[in-house]
């Protein structure tokens, strides 16, 4: 634990840099600076190394010997010699050029890395109760994937049939008993998002523009508390940022390579979350209409070639769809295989489910919608003031901290002022505003758009606006770098973006003080969660004393990831099994023993008070009282404002 776990840094990397060195024909030719190469090698490679756990997972042979053998295995044998052959050919390049890194570029280096190590203590240390969908699916569920050899149909959490790309990749460190070192995964996760933000505004905008676009989108607070946890949104930024680069390849060269990294970068999205499935069409749109443009002014200058025919732009509009929609289809196919529903649980009324309800779909579909201040055109309107100052409303309550920062309210006035210079100046001289690059930013401001407006449909939880931020952060700095009349608009973003991530550096601070004496082995992994989770003693107690063949029912707390015992989330709404109506306290004790249910777990400040709770918690309070439910151990906690109470009871 702790430092130790450091190594599934490397490791990773290696071993996703190897698999993506090896597979690099697929998507592009190697003419790219070696950083470049490296970020799409090691991005790319992960996809296909969650893939082959896939296939490992399906036929039930995934143990934790063949999970972590392969990533040590890839590492040493081909990323080893294969970024080192790179790296050793590209200082040789270097030396002979004699290229010297400026003082400004050596500063932004020195300023990234240090707020990378900053956020590496935090990332380090064990996940607790601020980590909940950590502690809840994205790390449970691939341990009780480890504990079955495989995949198999989790009926008391509907997550479990969610696209798992990034879960997977925590399993070889999990399989250690390593919940930190699969932490790093999603962290190197987080360092590949900058980098190629900075890539794909170098490449297609202008190198100036490459730091102001890594502060926007690194020092956003919500992105650097993300990059300390197992979460899954930054790959999903990560892939989206990689299929715009492809996609701007192509229209640079029409080169099929690129295309097909396009949609290979959109598959790899839409396999870690569904919502990342409307990266598909968006792009797709984007081809479609950028393609037909340029059909149409060749034809309008009689210049008709092979690039300008309108059936060469439906091939590869479909050619990107098929490829994308392959390289996810094993998640969709495996979730239609377990649920009858390719997209469960959603979509209840079309696709139906398995173990689904229209009552479930409805309270599930009103907990989404919960999130901010409204689904109105004027609420659309002001999402860059509420964002901004409202961001508690589109959080988990639990969560205040997931600060979005001015991005999207900078944005606006900037993006308006361009519009009317552009428009004011006539033709640029400076060449900055070339027709190539206006059509690339317009293209990115409506796909940018895009994104925004199905968030806001759908459910507007902020830290699923973080691949929409990471392109909103390239449009920024590629506008503010577009007229020299922006230097002191520039000026400004610098400051707006620096004291945005020094209020998250602040922010996360008493994060990396709590964590740095578990990291750094002053602590032990036991009493560093008996203070950060509320639930820890009590599933310690379970696995202490509960016998092996005891079944937990989980109540106020979804949180199993630490617990050895089988359990179920019987809390009303998250599945049918325990989503039903009890005539008394002997007919709900009854039922529990019918699924085999020996002991509850009761995060007691987690349920309505007696007097105000209905269903299913009026039900546990009652047990509770007459003794059905018998108290076998209880655990206070106080790292809260207010102080937790978790027991531990048997079903009697």
């Amino acid at each position: 634990m702790g430092v130790a776990s450091i190594v599934w840094l490397p490791v990773m990397a290696l071993a996703g840099g190897g698999l993506g060195r090896l597979a690099r024909a697929l998507w592009r030719g190697g003419n790219e600076p070696m950083l470049d190469r490296w970020v799409m090698d090691v991005a790319l490679g992960l996809g296909i190394l969650s893939v082959g756990y896939f296939n490992v997972a399906a036929p039930h042979r995934l143990t934790p010997v063949s999970v972590c053998m392969v990533c040590f295995v890839l590492a040493g044998a081909l990323g080893m010699p294969l970024v080192g052959y790179d790296l050793g050919k590209s200082l040789g390049s270097w030396r002979k050029e004699k290229r010297i890194p400026s003082w400004q570029t050596v500063s932004w280096v020195i300023l990234f890395a240090s707020l990378a190590l900053m956020l590496m203590i935090p990332a380090l240390a064990p996940p607790t109760g601020d980590d909940w969908d950590s502690l809840a699916y994205h790390l449970a569920m691939p341990k009780l994937y480890l504990q079955h050899h495989g995949f198999y149909y989790i009926d008391f959490a509907s997550h479990s049939n969610f696209p798992f790309l990034v879960e997977m990749l925590y399993t070889p460190a999990l399989s250690m008993n390593q919940p930190a070192g699969a932490k790093m995964v999603h962290y190197l996760y987080g360092v590949l998002l900058i980098l190629a933000v900075v890539m794909l505004v170098r490449k297609h905008f202008t190198p100036k523009a490459a730091p102001l676009a890594a502060l926007a989108i690194a020092g956003m607070p919500i992105v650097m508390w993300e990059a300390t946890t197992a979460y899954i949104d930054l790959a999903t930024a990560l892939y989206t940022v990689l299929a715009v680069h492809f996609l701007l390849d192509y229209f640079d060269s029409s080169d099929r390579r690129s295309l097909i990294g396009c949609a290979i970068s959109a598959g790899f999205a839409a396999s870690t979350k569904m919502t990342g499935l409307a990266l598909i069409p968006m792009l797709a749109a984007w081809l479609l209409i950028d393609r037909a443009l340029v059909v149409a002014v060749l034809r309008h200058r009689q210049a008709e070639t092979e690039v300008g025919r309108y059936g060469r732009v439906a091939k590869r509009g479909l050619m990107f769809v098929g490829v994308a929609l392959l390289v996810c289809s094993p998640w969709y196919l495996k979730t239609l295989i377990y649920t009858g529903s390719p997209v469960y649980p959603f979509f209840y009324s079309i696709f139906g489910g398995r173990d689904w309800t229209a009552q479930l779909a409805h309270g599930y579909a009103a907990s989404q919608a919960g999130f901010g201040m409204g689904h109105s055109f004027a609420h659309f309107v002001m999402l860059p003031y509420d964002l901004t100052f409202h961001w508690t409303a589109f959080c988990d309550k639990g969560q205040p901290w997931l600060i979005i920062g001015p991005i999207l309210l900078v944005a606006t006035p900037l993006l308006i002022v361009a519009r009317y210079k552009h428009k004011a100046g006539g033709d640029d001289q400076s060449g900055l505003l070339s027709a190539p690059t206006s059509r690339k930013l317009v293209g990115l401001t409506l796909f940018f758009v895009a994104q925004l407006a199905i968030w806001f449909v759908l459910t507007q939880q902020s830290r699923y606006l973080i691949p929409a931020f990471a392109i909103l952060a390239v449009i920024i700095a590629a506008v503010a770098y577009t007229d020299e009349r922006f230097r002191i608009a520039r000026i400004a973003l610098y400051i707006t973006f620096a004291a945005t991530a020094l209020f998250g550096v602040l922010m996360l601070s008493f994060n990396v003080e709590r964590a740095a004496p578990v990291v750094f082995g002053s602590e032990t992994q036991d009493e560093y969660l008996t203070q950060t989770l509320p639930i820890y003693s009590a599933e310690q107690w379970i696995n202490n004393n509960a016998p092996r063949d005891a079944k937990i029912a989980l109540f106020g707390d979804t949180r199993g990831f630490y617990l050895d015992r089988d359990y179920v989330w019987a809390d009303w709404g998250h599945n049918k099994r325990f989503t039903r109506r009890f005539a008394s306290v002997d007919d709900f004790i009854g039922y529990l023993k019918s699924q085999g249910i020996t002991h509850a777990m009761v995060n007691i400040g987690a349920l309505p008070p007696p007097g105000i709770s209905t269903g299913t918690y009026k039900l546990v309070h009652q047990a509770i009282d007459k003794g059905r439910f018998t108290r076998v151990n209880e655990s206070g906690w106080t790292g809260d404002i207010e102080p937790v109470v978790v027991g531990v009871y048997k079903i009697e």
